[in-house]
């Protein structure tokens, strides 16, 4: 059994999931940011 390449696999489940987290965590801070629940915006995003 070749071990050689399942690091590689895990290594870009990983990233995926990381991804996947930080998009959804940025698009919730860009929401609230928006609609003023925040006190700061980000002003490259929201305008």
């Amino acid at each position: 059994m070749n071990k050689k390449g399942q690091l590689g696999i895990i290594e870009f489940k990983y990233w995926i999931t990381g991804f996947f987290i930080g998009l959804i965590v940025t698009l919730v801070i860009v929401a609230l940011g928006t609609m003023e629940v925040i006190p700061f915006q980000i002003p490259l995003v929201c305008g």
